[in-house]
């Protein structure tokens, strides 16, 4: 290795940015030279010469101290200080919390939650950003006062109802809420609601947003619905969106003024700018990097062009906002302690709203992927934009902020999407160089988290599946944030399955994902015939893997005590009663798995190539009250961990209360 490399590995590894990683089958990869000058440029250093990296270094390490402190609400707060120096410290309303003089040492009094400034005069003037963090995030004791619950999760965009026309919407969310709180469910999980862009048709996945802080108007129910859903078992978004957008328009005209001007008198400057994003999009296209240059910011020039236009697209933020907020009284009216629990996606399109509204924090000239796992043996590009760590910081993290505090005011429950990513982040380079990790400030994200978690109410499931480094499990749970246990990926050495009683006890356990193949898809190998379809898979990797399912169905056996000649209904009840009996605090049914759905929603690693987002759950929204199915799960559920009492006599439910 010359000089030159070990220079730039120094300012790399000084950056943050990995040498190496070992995957999945512990094969170490080291980064490359052209891996590391793209991630430094997407860090905002330039490292394309010796002399750029000689002199990214020599500012390295001319960089001052840290700018944070984070301390845990009632502790004791020291800040090193380099001289004698005033100093105020001022909360995030503008109020002055205390202020004094010190040398040396500034002691600060015990604080509450919360975000303050630490201004500091002097020889050498200052600000610290001080996050007061809880100790610990909210957890089921002390929302639920139980240490379990069960709650079940599934795709709100696959929904038949009477009236949806051909997506399921909000409304479904409160009714199917509803339904299953007094079936004895403590949670109800959907994809995320995020908002994916007016102008971008094409675009159906939930976890490919425009922006995550706001949400999905395909959802909204119109006045007087749609009419039912079409019996196909595919969705037809085009028709959809085109008889949907149609009736929103009609509405509109029509609208109650006086409340939307109240919403509207509440909503913040982001959401003002999102709705001025869409209503540019319909003239300049959906992605904003081919617009004038004028218009490729927030502004006075982005305000202007918008026009009138915005009020509209604000206002579906109105309807779908306090439609959300409506399925949420809904489920907890109905006996649900938590209620609706919401996804947070790993990062939006780099063409969409929140990119345009926060580009000073975003990295430019990658996506965030992953290298190859379980999920997905070709490794995964998400096209998704990432923000960078140091502009996050200089930001006091006000994108993460406000998105959290938007999310978690809908919700008793958010799951944070490849929560891995909040220790590091897998980038790939535009320029086609393999991809390479980013550290990530863990402590500083976990801070922001149970921060605005504490403030909300809401308990954090972090989704930590993959590659987890040593640590980071530990430190996600001390936190107060529960581990993600899916049952069909926790097995020893030999691939065998492991019992349900080995589940980690602080975490949200479940058999599937939208991501994974559905209990019956599992027992049947469904995932498996996908994969060679799609051509992961020689004929001779179908037989093994094939041969690997054979020895993951015998441990389940084995583990759940099933007879050999069990039907895939009483295999699902042995399967769900494990989980029901099993130590995790938490345990999702996947609503697929109710109610004997055999393929996925979703295939990771392919777009065209499977039909991702677009499969509708075979019953109607109106018809799972009487399900015998629902019914029978409730049973499992319920003998394992408890139900409210009102919730005991299936035959009269509860009235919820209007």
């Amino acid at each position: 290795m010359n000089n030159t490399d070990r220079s730039l590995r120094a300012l790399a590894q000084a950056q943050g940015i990995y040498l190496d990683f070992f995957d999945l089958h512990g094969a170490r990869h080291e980064t490359s030279p052209e891996t590391l000058r793209a991630l430094l440029k997407a860090l905002g250093t330039e490292a394309d010469s010796p002399a750029q990296v000689s002199e990214a270094l020599d500012t390295q390490t001319a960089s001052t101290g840290p700018k944070e402190v984070i301390a845990m609400a009632g502790d004791p707060i020291t800040v090193p200080i380099a001289s004698s120096s005033d100093w105020s410290l001022v909360s995030e309303h503008g109020d002055i919390v205390a202020e004094g003089h010190a040398s040396g040492v500034i002691d600060l009094p015990r604080l509450r939650v919360g975000y303050y400034d630490l201004h500091i005069s002097g020889a050498q003037p200052g600000q610290r950003f001080v996050m007061v963090r809880p100790h610990r995030a909210p957890d089921l004791v002390s929302a639920l006062r139980h240490d379990t619950c069960w709650g079940t999760a599934g795709a709100l965009y696959g929904l038949r109802s009477a009236t949806n026309g051909g997506l399921g919407n909000y409304g479904d969310l409160g009714a199917i809420a509803a339904t299953f709180g007094q079936a004895g469910a403590q949670f109800l999980g959907v994809n995320p609601l995020h908002a994916l862009g007016w102008a971008m048709e094409e675009i159906i996945s939930p976890y490919s947003p425009s922006h995550r802080g706001m949400f999905n108007i395909d959802h909204i129910a119109v006045e007087r619905g749609l009419g039912p859903t079409p019996d196909a078992d595919l969705i037809d978004y085009a028709a959809f969106r085109q008889r949907h957008r149609a009736a929103l328009e009609a509405q509109f005209k029509t609208r109650d003024k006086a409340a939307f001007a109240a919403w509207s008198a509440t909503c913040s400057e982001e959401t003002r700018q999102f709705a001025e994003f869409e209503a540019i999009s319909e003239t300049h296209g959906h992605d904003f990097r081919t617009w004038p240059i004028a218009l490729q910011t927030p502004g006075a020039a982005a305000r202007k062009a918008a026009g009138k236009r915005a009020e509209f697209h604000l206002w579906l933020q109105y309807l779908a906002d306090t439609q959300i907020d409506a399925a949420q009284r809904d489920a907890c009216a109905s006996g649900m302690a938590l209620g609706l629990y919401l996804d947070l996606a790993v990062g939006p399109r780099p063409d969409g709203a929140e990119v345009w509204i926060n580009a000073d924090t975003i990295a430019r000239g990658v996506t965030i992927g992953a290298p190859p796992d379980h999920l997905s043996p070709e490794g995964q590009s998400w096209a998704l934009a990432a923000h960078a760590p140091g502009p996050l910081a200089e930001a006091r993290y006000a994108p993460l902020r406000s998105m959290l505090r938007r999310l978690m005011a809908k919700c008793g429950v958010l799951r944070i999407d490849h929560a891995l990513g909040l220790l590091r982040s897998y980038w790939l380079p535009d320029d086609g160089s393999p991809g390479g990790y980013i550290t990530q400030p863990l402590e500083s994200l976990l801070a922001v988290i149970t921060i605005e978690a504490h403030r909300a109410g809401c308990l954090v499931v972090g989704e930590d599946l993959g590659l987890v480094p040593d640590g980071f499990r530990d430190a996600m749970n001390t936190a107060g944030l529960y581990s993600y246990a899916v049952w069909q990926f926790e097995a020893n050495h030999l691939g065998e399955l492991l019992p349900a009683d080995t589940l980690p006890p602080y975490s949200l356990a479940c058999f599937g994902t939208h991501d994974t193949p559905t209990l019956n898809g599992f027992w049947h190998g469904t995932d498996i015939e996908w994969w060679q379809r799609v051509g992961w898979l020689s004929s001779g990797d179908r037989t093994s893997r094939h041969n690997q399912r054979t020895k993951q169905r015998a441990s389940l056996r084995d583990v759940c005590d099933i007879p050999d000649s069990a039907g895939i209904g009483d295999i699902a009840d042995a399967i769900h009663r494990g989980l029901a009996q099993s130590p995790a605090a938490l345990v999702s049914v996947q609503m697929d798995d109710v109610f004997g759905e055999l393929e996925a929603q979703n295939l990771p690693g392919t777009i065209n190539e499977h039909p991702n987002w677009r499969r509708r759950l075979s019953i109607p929204v109106e018809g799972m009250k009487q399900s015998t199915a629902l019914r029978h799960i409730s049973e499992v559920m319920t003998s394992a961990r408890g139900a409210p009492a009102q919730n005991d006599d299936m035959e009269h439910p509860k009235e919820v209360p209007t």
